[in-house]
């Protein structure tokens, strides 16, 4: 094999090498180990009669954020463990996630708002 040839194999392994599966390697903003899928939230907006998006999966240690969209009404965010934000139309809220599992959360004003966190 030519010296020519030699370089543009390494240069090809290089370029695989590099490619992304959607998963982080180090550690995310939170500090935690490997990453959040791609597609991940930490940040759900409230708006009139939704969640934005409505389900999301993050890493434990994840701090997650609802947003009042401008203009919204009232609204909340209830868990089905009991821990819940105030009613409000503007605003944030703010929940820690230190346990992996799945927690369902749901306006208490407008049935059929609901959403869900995903904590791996």
């Amino acid at each position: 094999m030519t010296l020519r040839a030699l370089g543009k194999v390494a240069a090809l392994f290089a370029a695989v090498g590099c490619g992304g599966d959607g998963y982080g390697s180090g550690p995310t903003d939170n500090g935690t180990p490997g990453g959040t899928p791609a597609g991940a939230s930490s940040s759900i907006t409230v708006s009139n009669n939704r969640f934005d998006p409505s389900a999301t999966t993050v890493a434990t240690g994840t701090t997650v954020t609802w947003t009042w969209a401008q203009g919204a009404t009232d609204h909340n965010v209830t868990f089905a463990d009991g821990t819940k934000s105030a009613t409000q139309a503007a605003g944030t809220y703010s929940r820690n996630f230190g346990t992996a599992g799945t927690y369902a959360y749901q306006c208490t004003l407008h049935g059929g708002m609901n959403g869900t966190v995903t904590v791996r």
